[in-house]
């Protein structure tokens, strides 16, 4: 366990789970964070009037699999209790001691917290705009072999992290709205602000998430086009090929009164008509751009 002090009277504690469940002393529904943290399923805040605590299920992005950072918190009072069993948090408040104030209160310290979880999420959102545009790209110049596995992982990543920010808004309200009580104006326009910051999260990845429909309906319209070409060569090439295919089976008869099996001139006249209708018909498809 860490301990931080705001000042003498406010306190953080980071510790691990195992650390949580042994920790003694009167802390009203304690179980239930635990039990909620076995394992973490979403991110939620839960207010009891005698204490405020939640969890926290973080999306991270890593060589194109969806990671998960999570932890739990627990506010009594001036006491703030973080429990993880990684390093993230120790990370965040590293960075935190050095720029917090002393007069911060626990419910600003944990915007803090949660503005830091978000504050990079602007620019890999548009780094991820920037590669579904050279997807786009490069789609128009060739088609992927493996189009649809690169799509799936999209569309997995950006279903997390919609359902991730979706989330983060339904608890800065509750924040806002059932926790009022024991909040300050300042800490509730804290919470608002954060929950405007999250919908606009939200919004650009529901834009991400039409962009890749859209590329996807690009890559389904370049294969019909490519279909269409390919099923067209196969009818061209078929019809200049059924006028021979005649020839060949009408006289492939042998009935003894055709008189053409008696000319001598008959075989090289049959190649000589063969070659026009073939020449006639590459010019026709030809001058009706079928070629």
């Amino acid at each position: 366990m860490q301990e931080y002090y705001l000042n003498s009277e406010k306190k953080i504690c980071l510790m691990a789970l195992s650390e949580f469940k042994e920790l003694e002393g009167a802390y009203p529904h304690k179980r239930n964070l635990f039990r909620s943290m076995n394992p973490v399923q979403y991110c939620k805040a839960e207010s009891y009037g005698d204490c405020l605590f939640g969890t926290m299920k973080i999306p991270r992005a890593l060589k194109g699999r969806v990671t998960y950072i999570v932890f739990g918190f627990y506010l009594r009072g001036e006491e703030l209790l973080l429990i993880e069993d990684g390093s993230f948090l120790k990370t965040c408040l590293g960075r935190l001691e050095k720029i917090i104030p002393t007069e911060c209160s626990m419910h600003q310290f944990l915007v803090m917290i949660f503005e830091m979880l978000i504050e990079d999420d602007v620019i890999y959102l548009q780094q991820q705009e920037e590669k579904l545009a050279s997807i786009e790209e490069e789609l128009l110049k060739k088609i992927p072999e493996h189009f649809y596995e690169i799509i799936l992982q999209y569309r997995k990543r950006f279903s997390a992290y919609h359902a991730y920010y979706e989330q983060l808004v339904n608890l800065a309200d509750a924040m806002q709205s059932d926790f009022g009580q024991i909040l300050t104006d300042k800490e509730r326009s804290l919470w608002q602000l954060y929950a405007n910051r999250v919908e606009r999260l939200h919004d650009h990845v529901e834009l991400l998430r039409e962009y890749l429909v859209q590329i996807r309906e690009l890559y389904q319209s370049l294969i019909d086009v490519q279909q269409n070409k390919v099923m067209s060569i196969l009818t061209v090439v078929t019809t200049i090929f059924l006028p021979l295919t005649l020839i060949a089976g009408w006289y492939g008869m042998n009935f003894p009164n055709m008189p053409e099996f008696g000319w001598k001139y008959a075989y090289p006249v049959v190649i000589v008509v063969s070659i026009c209708i073939i020449a006639g018909e590459i010019i026709y498809f030809k001058k009706k751009k079928m070629l």
